[in-house]
């Protein structure tokens, strides 16, 4: 059976998310009903709104869970900088606990945590701390942003899920333990694994990508907006990512970590093997312009391969 996306276009950001969640209510309402629900947006550097998941978006999935029967409803993600609930001012997400029967949390400030483990750049597992409360929730909804990214090509609601990882340990998902470690041709072999290692853990049970203005060029934090107006959710987070991409401008399966999901059965990313409901791609459809690295990012196999072979 296909696995099905929603797919909206509009000029209203809040109602392309509601209605693009209506549009598989009945996908939706098995996961959703009678569940302690976490909705897990994206603040990865609050400074950059553009970077972050709307508070409207946020507003569109609050407004259909509203008309939902969960058991209660969260939003959760770090937040950066010293104050509490820093992030969460910055953006206003704030207002949401006093609009919404929604609370608001701080993964940061949670002392409980599973270890997993990953892979570094040599290939050797590493372990790493993740949220007890998303790692133990039955219905999570990754609340994402459509934009290009610097090692894995773009990323929308599977790669949002790193937020569920502690701070401090979120640069070892690039297979290494700081930043400036980072080397573009090892990371783009190992980011791809740490992120089906994540997956098999905590997968989002609902994709959500916000389009309305997408970030294209030096994604994820310093690119340019790129308007689309457009809305996408499903039960299979790899088919939402698998159309965002190409609505994006960009072939699922030539992006690595797209193509191994397909290949393992975590997702669908073959756009033969996805119905979409709604709009269609040829009337959604905006040619993002890629990060500067995607020549590098387009030889993933080659250097997959490469790797595989000094091991």
């Amino acid at each position: 059976m296909k696995s099905r996306v929603a797919l909206v276009k509009g000029d209203d950001r809040r109602d392309n998310i509601c209605r693009a969640m209506q549009l598989i209510r009945e996908d939706l309402a098995s996961k959703i009903d009678g569940q302690a629900v976490i909705v897990k947006p994206n603040c990865l550097k609050s400074a950059v709104p553009l970077s972050c998941t709307h508070a409207d978006a946020l507003r569109g999935i609050l407004d259909f869970l509203s008309q939902s029967s969960p058991e209660s409803v969260v939003v959760a993600e770090s937040c950066r900088g010293s104050e509490h609930f820093q992030s969460f001012k910055e953006l206003g997400y704030i207002l949401l606990s006093e609009e919404y029967d929604a609370s608001l949390v701080d993964l940061e400030e949670e002392d409980d945590w599973y270890e997993i483990c990953l892979l570094n750049k040599d290939f050797q597992e590493v372990t790493v701390r993740i949220s007890r409360s998303v790692m133990d929730c039955k219905c999570r909804i990754s609340a994402a942003v459509a934009k290009t990214h610097d090692t894995v090509v773009m990323t929308a609601s599977w790669k949002n899920m790193m937020g569920a990882i502690a701070l401090p340990d979120k640069v070892k998902m690039h297979g290494v333990n700081s930043h400036p470690e980072r080397v573009l041709a090892s990371e783009i072999v190992i980011l791809p694994q740490n992120l089906l290692r994540l997956a098999k853990l905590v997968p989002p049970h609902i994709g959500v990508i916000d389009g309305f203005i997408g970030m294209e060029g030096s994604g994820p934090v310093s690119g340019e907006e790129h308007y689309l107006g457009i809305a996408i959710a499903s039960t299979d987070f790899v088919a939402a990512d698998a159309i965002c991409a190409r609505v994006m401008g960009f072939e699922p399966m030539d992006i690595g970590y797209l193509y191994y999901a397909h290949e393992s059965g975590l997702g669908t990313a073959k756009l033969d093997d996805i119905e979409i409901v709604g709009d269609t791609i040829e009337n959604t459809a905006g040619k993002f312009v890629p990060h500067p690295n995607y020549p590098v990012q387009c030889t993933w196999r080659e250097l997959a391969a490469s790797a595989r072979k000094t091991q």
